[in-house]
């Protein structure tokens, strides 16, 4: 192209410029910007932080516990550098949300606060107050409150005291002292499991056990405090922590509100095992003479399986009547790399003539000993 032709094509453009200018009521930025125009200022970003959309409140006691995340992002989807100063407001029933405190966390990070209730609002019948958070920018501004966080004040149901464990051998006893309770009262028992990460944490059945578990008590009649609870649920030879409340429920709209009690004193409860097995039972001796037996004799002892879930093996006992020196020994199992399981044993070390008197013990997975079994006597006939 000439510098002649392009003089014309300059001057083309800019009288299309002119024109588009000239029309005025429909003009699309961008062909403005391309004729060399500048854009409208945009206005500076106000710094709002986003507004919080999830807010949770709780209570125990006298206090109510909200928990938050900490927007990360302005309104106008910039990072936040600097920690967000928040701004807490109670709203009773009768007026408006009143601020009670202010605090800051960093941007993206979770945010706690804990109000301790005082005189009127943790005494009396149990009525709906609410909490909102409203993230500030530095010039005190904000885009909006949260969502609002329900709970109850009121007086809350009493603390369990006198709180105790024993160790029993279906599993762990709590006791504490009764109190009547308030319709729609609930105790429950939180269990921590105690034993090091390295164990297996699984029960006899081989199922991963859980580190919390909230168990439930029954109430039977409803709203009687029973005092007591077996935790079935435990494992021998773990240890576990054990805090008590008690809980009223309410409800408030679609929403069930719940207010518990201050915890009870912790316990540490070390289930060990010390309890040993039932007896076995049903034990009985069949002798087998040589001729029956490819010229071994032997006597073959049988009784009743052990179903407890801890079981391990089996131990047998003998006794040779005819010996200068009576006494028991343990004969079976003969290798300790195989325990005996099964309710049954073959003694082959046995001599034609000769009685002998047996018992059977069985051993649980903590070496536990159960009390003998029944003696029974066999003796092998003289070809």
């Amino acid at each position: 192209m000439n510098f002649l032709e392009r003089r014309l094509a300059r001057l083309s453009a800019r009288s299309s410029c002119v024109a588009a200018l000239a029309l005025g009521a429909v003009v699309v930025l961008p062909s403005i910007l391309g004729c060399g125009m500048a854009a409208s200022p945009q206005p500076p970003s106000l710094e709002l932080p986003q507004p919080i959309h999830d807010l949770t409140g709780s209570r125990s006691g006298n206090r109510v516990t909200l928990n938050w995340i900490t927007p990360e992002e302005t309104t106008d989807k910039l990072k936040l550098q600097n920690a967000v100063l928040l701004q807490i407001c109670r709203e009773e029933k009768t007026g408006p949300c009143e601020k009670i405190a202010t605090t800051s966390v960093a941007p993206g990070q979770a945010g706690e606060y804990s109000d301790n209730l005082a005189a009127p609002l943790d005494i009396g019948p149990l009525r709906s107050i609410v909490y909102q958070v409203a993230a500030l920018n530095k010039h005190g501004r904000s885009a909006g409150p949260s969502n609002p966080a329900i709970v109850l004040a009121g007086g809350a149901p009493p603390r369990i005291e006198n709180f105790s464990a024993t160790m029993e051998a279906n599993g762990v006893l709590l006791r504490w002292q009764k109190t009547n309770l308030e319709p729609g009262a609930s105790i429950r028992l939180e269990r921590t499991l105690l034993t090091p990460a390295t164990s297996t944490h699984s029960d006899i059945s081989g199922v991963a056990e859980p580190e919390k578990q909230a168990l439930e008590v029954p109430l039977s009649p409803v709203n009687i405090d029973p005092g007591m609870a077996l935790d079935r649920s435990v494992t021998f030879n773990r240890k576990y922590r054990y805090v008590a409340l008690r809980f009223i429920q309410q409800k408030y709209g679609a929403q069930l509100l719940q207010i518990a009690s201050l915890p009870s004193e912790p316990l540490i409860v070390d289930t060990r095992d010390t309890f040993p097995l039932a007896a076995p039972t049903g034990l009985a001796a069949v002798p087998v003479s040589a001729e029956m037996n490819n010229g071994t004799p032997e006597i073959d002892l049988s009784w009743s399986a052990n179903t407890e879930p801890d079981f391990a093996q089996y131990l047998v006992f003998r006794e040779d009547a005819s010996a200068a020196n009576r006494r028991f020994a343990q004969i079976g199992p003969e290798d300790a790399k195989n325990p005996i399981v099964a309710p049954a044993f073959r003694d082959p070390h046995v001599q034609p003539g000769d009685k002998y008197i047996y018992y059977v013990v069985a051993v649980d997975a903590s070496g536990n000993r159960s009390m003998k079994s029944s003696n029974v006597s066999a003796a092998i006939p003289t070809p």
